[in-house]
């Protein structure tokens, strides 16, 4: 059992992908066998409620991913994710084509354009202005539980959201809105009454031509 005070899934006895109803149904489940007033065990009725607790809650949720997606060693990972999709790690072929996207994830391929480089003005202005009452889907694990976070801004090399949950430095995640769908590395964050500004630089990116432009304040 101590093994599983690490891992709630296991606790639940679900998949890392589990929906909310598969989750609802397991707890369930597990409480009608452990509850303490059916003869069951009161310590592990008490850790499926702890599980439950975070597992529920979209938020808990995807900043208890976070913490999981954390492990000793993470700096090592870099290599492998270069040299495979910035998102999953699934190794890629030697070329990629222009707006392509990794077979097992579906994110984005195509290296972002860097807005202070060499990068023309046209570029720039052809894609969809980004207005802070936007909303986006940011997803933390390839295959994890997507959060809702409000846009604050976009450029060709960067991103900033306003998110309910701390997301640290350093990971990697994936942003989607209605006119983009990027890979970006939180850079920096900071608390803002009962929300977080999370800044990420762009790794991967596919953005909507709309005959607009974004800042590049980013």
């Amino acid at each position: 059992m101590p093994a599983n005070r690490r891992n709630y899934y296991r606790v639940l006895h679900v998949q890392p992908d589990a929906p909310a109803e598969v989750i609802k149904a397991a707890y369930r489940a597990l409480m009608s066998l452990h509850h303490p007033d059916k003869g069951g065990d009161a310590e592990k009725a008490i850790l499926v409620n702890e599980a439950y607790g975070v597992l529920a809650d979209t938020q808990r949720r995807a900043e208890y991913d976070v913490k999981r997606s954390i492990k000793p060693g993470r700096g090592a990972n870099r290599e492998v994710k270069a040299r495979g999709c910035p998102m999953c790690a699934l190794p890629l072929p030697s070329t990629i084509l222009r707006d392509a996207r990794c077979l097992r994830c579906h994110a984005p391929l195509t290296r972002a354009s860097k807005a202070h480089g060499s990068t023309k003005d046209g570029e720039r202005r052809k894609i969809m202005r980004v207005n802070k009452s936007d909303w986006a889907r940011l997803i933390i694990t390839w295959n994890g539980t997507p959060i809702d976070v409000r846009m604050r801004d976009l450029s060709l090399d960067g991103i900033s959201v306003y998110s309910g949950a701390l997301i640290p430095i350093g990971t990697t995640v994936r942003v989607e809105g209605a006119a983009f769908d990027v890979v970006a590395e939180i850079v920096s964050t900071r608390k803002m009454a009962n929300v977080f500004t999370l800044h990420a630089k762009l790794v991967t990116a596919q953005f909507v031509a709309q005959g607009g432009f974004i800042q590049r304040s980013a």
